[in-house]
């Protein structure tokens, strides 16, 4: 049995922290090449999609006290085959955030050694590993700290940036038409992805049907407006956004001040190293969820008797973290993520309305006005997936790793379950 140590504080820092990650520092330059000075518009219908999705996660997980996020709601509404399917891609995209952006906070310290930026990366998820294989307030701890870290960062530079302002350069024409408008939401999607990651400590949470659901749509809407507000001063202030960079953000706070790009770039460590904190904290409970229900080894789901964390769990997401950083690049990460991510989305949007048929009206949060929002979120969801597979935008390894994660979660629902299921 979990205890249950995290507060509301601690559950919406952990979805704020696996929000602002390093898209915010690391993705500006893209989304202004794509939609141009509408690139903060991006955010907004972005966040128009996915704001129906946040609501359907928060509604399930006031349903629920146990963790496990999305692929706990697939299980309960649509059985064991499926949700072993959902949770399989909830556990990859996870360890896929986690090495994307290890692997970037890594290209930051002007690492040239392709070698020694491997071998750093690997000792910083190996290192975020142990920590959370001692209890899960140190790794909270950590967490909110650096939540308050890169929030400071990003105030910062808003704060000096507003007197650079040039409203001239927000809207105008767009660089690529309607095409580079939906490239841009599809871009905006790895910054704003996150906030599910606050439903899946939900058997650590202290009253977790209220504060859990406030954590799910509150770390959604606070990221969105940071965001929006950063993308505006950069194209208000910064001519240069649209030259290829990997940190777009410290540049501009250079070409204001050298301190505050100092600051920023800081406030970019502390960010990247924040969001791999938060990653080695939620990324172990989606195989120890699948492992309580039988669905994997039993190992994964054991607790440890002194820390009470899921040890087994946290020690292969982690060296699986590892390997997955030590072999590809942060650009091919995203789009992993990305593809992985809006699959667990519509499995959440569509199990509302299969649970609210199965079990009836909830205890806990309900969405206002709720027989829509499902259904948007879902529609939400495949629309993002159809921009995510668009053409032009996936390398060919990352096409290939989609691929080859789809055929492992078929074959692992119609083999592995199978036996798993029988010795039931």
């Amino acid at each position: 049995m979990l205890a249950r140590r995290l507060g509301l504080v601690d559950v919406l820092a952990i979805g704020v922290n696996a929000t602002v990650g390093s898209g915010v520092f690391a993705l500006p330059d893209d989304l202004h090449r794509a939609a141009g000075g509408w690139s903060p518009l991006t955010y907004v219908l972005c966040t128009l999609l996915l704001l129906p999705v946040a609501l359907c996660f928060a509604e399930l997980a006031g349903r629920h006290e146990e963790s496990g996020g999305a692929y706990l709601y697939a299980h309960r509404a649509f059985g064991a085959r499926v949700g072993f399917f959902i949770g399989w891609f909830c556990w990859l995209n996870t360890f896929v955030s986690w090495a994307a952006n290890t692997t970037l906070l890594v290209e930051l310290t002007g690492i040239e050694s392709p070698v020694l930026s491997k071998v750093f990366s690997a000792a910083a998820i190996l290192g975020l590993g142990a920590v959370n294989y001692v209890g899960v307030r140190p790794g909270a701890f950590v967490v909110r700290a650096v939540v308050v870290g890169k929030l400071l960062a990003i105030a910062c530079f808003l704060a000096v940036a507003v007197g650079f302002l040039h409203a001239g350069r927000i809207g105008g024409a767009l660089p690529h038409g309607v095409l580079g408008l939906g490239q841009g939401v599809y871009l905006a999607l790895f910054p704003l992805q996150g906030f599910e990651v606050a439903p899946i400590t939900a058997g650590e949470t202290d009253n977790p049907r209220r504060n859990v659901p406030l954590a799910t749509v509150g770390s959604l809407v606070l990221s969105s407006l940071l965001f929006v507000a950063v993308q505006a001063v950069l194209v208000s202030s910064y001519a240069r956004l649209g030259d290829p960079s990997e940190t777009p953000l410290v540049d501009a706070a250079r070409a204001i001040a050298p301190r505050l790009g100092l600051v920023v770039l800081l406030g970019s460590f502390v960010s990247m190293g924040g969001f791999t904190a938060g990653s080695a904290l939620g990324s172990p409970r989606y195989a120890q969820a699948i492992a309580d229900h039988g669905l994997f080894p039993k190992a994964f789901a054991r607790i440890h008797p002194r820390f009470q964390t899921p040890h087994v769990a946290i020690v292969v997401t982690t060296l699986l973290t590892t390997a997955l950083a030590m072999t590809l690049d942060y650009r091919r990460l995203v789009g992993m993520s990305n593809i992985t991510v809006v699959v667990q989305y519509a499995a959440a949007c569509l199990a509302v309305p299969v649970l609210r048929s199965k079990v009836g009206r909830s205890t806990g949060f309900i969405i206002p006005g709720g027989r829509l929002a499902p259904w948007l979120g879902t529609i939400g969801s495949i629309a993002l997936l159809v921009l995510a597979l668009g053409p032009g935008l996936l390398h060919g390894e990352t096409q290939a790793w989609v691929e080859v994660a789809f055929a492992l979660g078929a074959v692992a629902t119609g083999g592995v379950l199978e036996r798993a299921l029988a010795s039931r």
